[in-house]
């Protein structure tokens, strides 16, 4: 069985349970993000590490920038002390690469697999529907909400200019959830609201040493 068919299963498995389809998806996301958190742990947890000692990296490539084999000793050196490898920075990208054929399939399933099945959802009579502007309206401030909490805890004083990013990206998913069917809507929010809850444990409880020594040298 593919990866779809699994999401299927489970999407049913919960319907079942449930008796509708939009507490379905919220709950097969649970699961999904149960699977994956190990990854994301990791990816996190490297990130974190590798952020605590970049000024000591940074300081190493400009003392030996025209000594690059002389440079590439005192990094392994620094990533040995830290207990760290020097291929530690792409532990940080491997486990979200690793997790996108899951995304994908997901994305798929549920912009397609309502049709015709006349699922409702709270005020919604059919999920495979699109131009729900309310739905757009919850995916937006979610969304919003998720960046604001990350950079929150990250203690990230992002310039203007980045906070108009930030919001530009939220109206666009927005958009995306207006044109696409409300199905992708509860997936978008359930997704990161879920986000939020995996941020806060992971970076307020599992990982808060790191976050706050992180957070310590960007304020000296």
């Amino acid at each position: 069985m593919d990866i779809k068919g699994i999401l299927i299963s489970v999407l049913e498995f919960f319907y079942n349970l449930t008796g509708s389809y939009g507490a379905s998806i919220f709950l097969m996301l649970v699961v999904v993000k149960i699977i994956l958190f190990p990854l994301t742990f990791i990816s996190q947890r490297s990130m974190l590490k590798t952020q605590k000692i970049q000024p000591e990296i940074t300081a190493i490539r400009n003392k030996y920038k025209n000594d690059m084999q002389m440079q590439q000793k005192k990094l392994e050196e620094l990533y040995a002390e830290h207990n760290l490898s020097m291929f530690s920075p792409l532990l940080g990208i491997v486990p979200l690469f690793l997790s996108w054929p899951i995304i994908i399939a997901l994305f798929n399933l549920l912009k397609d697999y309502f049709k015709d099945l006349g699922a409702s959802f709270l005020w919604v009579q059919d999920i495979s529907e699109t131009h729900h502007l309310e739905f757009a309206i919850i995916v937006f401030a979610v969304q919003l909400l998720s960046m604001f909490i990350s950079n929150k805890m990250m203690n990230t004083n992002q310039p203007k200019s980045m906070l108009f990013v930030s919001i530009g990206l939220s109206v666009f998913i927005g958009y995306l959830a207006y044109t696409y069917p409300v199905s992708l809507g509860i997936y978008w929010a359930s997704f990161s609201l879920l986000g939020i809850v995996e941020q806060v444990l992971i970076k307020k409880v599992l990982l808060r040493k790191h976050v706050e020594e992180v957070n310590q040298l960007k304020n000296k």
